[in-house]
C-alpha cells in the first residue's frame, strides 16, 4: 500500500521519500460520523477521502511501515492515520452484514488537529464550506510533508551537496522550449515548491498557460518578436464554471475551461495596443483527478447566489485531444480515462448554509450514500449520476483507469 510491504523505514521522511501511488481499493467496514452541529461540510470530505483508494492507501502505508511516535510535528498526518484506524477491515456488502454499518462516531482526533492549525477559530456550530475544508485540510497535509521532506533531504549529506532549487531556472529568466512545427516558446515554471510529497503524487497536476501577443507585419519584419510566453502553474483540483447557460456537462464545463480568452488593449513589445490571446491547457494530470463545480457565483444586484441546474457528469471521463497542452508531457494522456468515485452534494437554496451528503464507491460493484450518521446501498452507479431534486453535486472525484 504506497510503500513497500513489510519494509522498515528509518523515518517518516524515509517513507515519504520512497512513497508510490497505490490503487487497490480500501477495505473498510462503513462507519457514519456524527454531526455535531453544522460539520456535514467535513464529514463528506473525510468520508470521500477515506475512499479515494490512493490517499487512504498512503497513510495506511506510513501507519504499517513508519515506526513514529505522535509528537503533534505534523498534527493533520497523524490525524488523519488515527481516523483511519477508527475503521474495521471487512469488504462484506454493505446490504450483507450482519449488524449493518459500525457504531457512528465523532472524529474528534481531526477536530483537534484544526484547532492547533488555527484553521477555524469556531469550529462548531458555524456552516462551512466543503471546498474550503477539503482544501485546508489537504494543503495543510501537504505542508507538513514538505517540511518533513525537506529536513529529511537536508539530512542526507552525500545528496546534498547540490539543492533542488539551486539548478531550478530562475522564476523571471524562464527558458525556450519548442514545440510543434518547431514553434517556440518561452516557459515560466510557477511552482510553488520542489518538493514532491505523496499529496502532489496523488492529487498534483498542472496547467499550461499561454499568452500570444501579435504584432503588426511590418514592425514584426523590422523587429524580432519574442516567441509566446507559457506559465506552468501547479493544481490539486480544478475549479470548474458552471454558471454559463452553454455549460450542462462537464465536458462542456472543461470545453469553458480551456477556451482562448481575448485580452483588449495588450501593449506589446512594440508599443501596439493590440488584442492579446490566453489560454489554459491541462499539461499534467493526476492520478486522482478532483473536480470542483463552482456553484456559488457573485451577483451585483443580490449578492452571493447558488447555481442549480443539473450538470451532467459521467461514470468515464475520457480526456479530450482539445484540453490538452501540445507538449510532449501531455502527449500520453490523450484518451486518457477517469472513473467516478465520489460526489459531494450540496443541499439547499443558499450559498450560506445548507446541508452536505455524499455518494461513494466502496467497491466494484457497490455505491453507498453517506449522509452523516445515516448509510444506505445504493441500487446502482446511475443513483449517483441521475439528477436530484433536492441536491446539486459539488465535488466530483476521478481515478485514472489507465
Amino acid at each position: 500500500n504506497g510503500v513497500a510491504k513489510h519494509k522498515s523505514f528509518k523515518s517518516l521522511g524515509d517513507a515519504l521519500q520512497n512513497y508510490r501511488v497505490a490503487f487497490n481499493p480500501p477495505a473498510v467496514q462503513p462507519r457514519g460520523l456524527v454531526n455535531t452541529g453544522n460539520m456535514c461540510f467535513m464529514n463528506v470530505v473525510l468520508q470521500a477521502l477515506l475512499y479515494c483508494a490512493p490517499f487512504f492507501n498512503m497513510l495506511s502505508s506510513i501507519k504499517d511501515n513508519v515506526a513514529f511516535s505522535f509528537k503533534q510535528e505534523i498534527p493533520l498526518l497523524e490525524a488523519l492515520i488515527q481516523f483511519i484506524q477508527e475503521f474495521k477491515s471487512d469488504t462484506t456488502p454493505l446490504a450483507m452484514l450482519e449488524d449493518g454499518p459500525g457504531e457512528p462516531f465523532v472524529p474528534e482526533n481531526v477536530y483537534e488537529a484544526l484547532r492547533q492549525k488555527n484553521v477555524f477559530q469556531t469550529l462548531r456550530g458555524q456552516q462551512e464550506d466543503a471546498q474550503e475544508f477539503m482544501s485546508y485540510l489537504v494543503d495543510g497535509i501537504n505542508e507538513e510533508m514538505a517540511t518533513i521532506l525537506h529536513t529529511h533531504q537536508a539530512s542526507l549529506a552525500q545528496k546534498a551537496a547540490t539543492s533542488p532549487a539551486a539548478s531550478e531556472p530562475g522564476a523571471d529568466s524562464g527558458w525556450l522550449e519548442v514545440g510543434p512545427h518547431n514553434k517556440a516558446s518561452l516557459i515560466r515554471d510557477n511552482n510553488e515548491s520542489s518538493v514532491r510529497t505523496p499529496i502532489t503524487q496523488i492529487f498534483g497536476g498542472s496547467l499550461r498557460s499561454t499568452l500570444t501577443v501579435p504584432h503588426s507585419p511590418a514592425a514584426s519584419a523590422r523587429n524580432q518578436p519574442p516567441p509566446p510566453s507559457s506559465n506552468r502553474e501547479p493544481f490539486q483540483w480544478l475549479a470548474l464554471d458552471v454558471s454559463s447557460s452553454s455549460v450542462d456537462s462537464i465536458e462542456e464545463a472543461l470545453d469553458e475551461f480551456v477556451a482562448p480568452e481575448t485580452i483588449e488593449g495588450y501593449t506589446n513589445f512594440l508599443g501596439e495596443s493590440v488584442n492579446a490571446t490566453k489560454q489554459i491547457l491541462l499539461e499534467k494530470m493526476p492520478p486522482v483527478l478532483i473536480l470542483h463545480l463552482k456553484r456559488f457565483v457573485f451577483c451585483h444586484d443580490e449578492g452571493v447566489q447558488k447555481v442549480h441546474k443539473f450538470i451532467e457528469y459521467p461514470q468515464e471521463l475520457t480526456l479530450s485531444p482539445k484540453w490538452l497542452a501540445k507538449t510532449s508531457a501531455s502527449s500520453k494522456l490523450r484518451g486518457a480515462k477517469y472513473r467516478l468515485e465520489s460526489v459531494i452534494y450540496h443541499h439547499g437554496e443558499q450559498a450560506s448554509g445548507g446541508h452536505y451528503t455524499c455518494d461513494l464507491r466502496r467497491s466494484k460493484d457497490e455505491w453507498l450514500r453517506f449522509d452523516d450518521v445515516e448509510i444506505t446501498s445504493l441500487e446502482s452507479v446511475d443513483d449517483a449520476l441521475d439528477e436530484k431534486k433536492d441536491r446539486a453535486a459539488y465535488i466530483l472525484f476521478y481515478t485514472i483507469c489507465n
